[in-house]
């Protein structure tokens, strides 16, 4: 009646702690996720700004859950081609989201103290940093 697989898919609580990494704009919580996805806790301080950065092959949504950001987002044509597609700028608020495929630049300025649920592929790479305000490598 019942066939056997192989791989059976499952549901279960994680009492893994999430890992704290402080960043120049606030910090961020890392958190376990299932295979496939991992979670982070964004807190950006009011004033400060993420830097402009996009990535070559993880995909990411963010939902502010609390404050108001400025977000500025471009197509994966934007970095070859400014003119042609240029930056776009939004406004934020509580349950918004922004959605960022691979290869498509962006940048979060918090205007309030923000918190930020990221949910994001395993794709793991490297963020590719185009500008910075904290002096950290950018691309040349």
């Amino acid at each position: 009646m019942y066939k056997i697989k192989k791989h059976v898919k499952s549901s279960w609580v994680s009492n893994d702690h999430p890992t704290k990494k402080e960043m120049p704009w606030g910090y961020e919580l890392s958190w376990s996720c299932m295979k496939g996805l991992h979670g982070k806790t964004l807190v950006i301080q009011a004033g400060k700004r993420t830097s402009l950065k996009y990535h070559n092959l993880k995909t990411e949504i963010l939902f502010l859950r609390s404050g108001i950001a400025k977000v500025e987002y471009g197509t994966e044509l934007t970095i070859s081609d400014p003119i042609g597609f240029p930056m776009k700028e939004s406004e934020m608020h509580a349950g918004s989201s922004l959605k960022v495929q691979s290869g498509c630049p962006y940048r979060i300025t918090a205007i309030d103290d923000c918190e930020f649920y990221e949910i994001g592929d395993n794709m793991s790479d490297r963020p590719i940093r185009i500008e910075d305000d904290y002096g950290r490598d950018v691309k040349k």
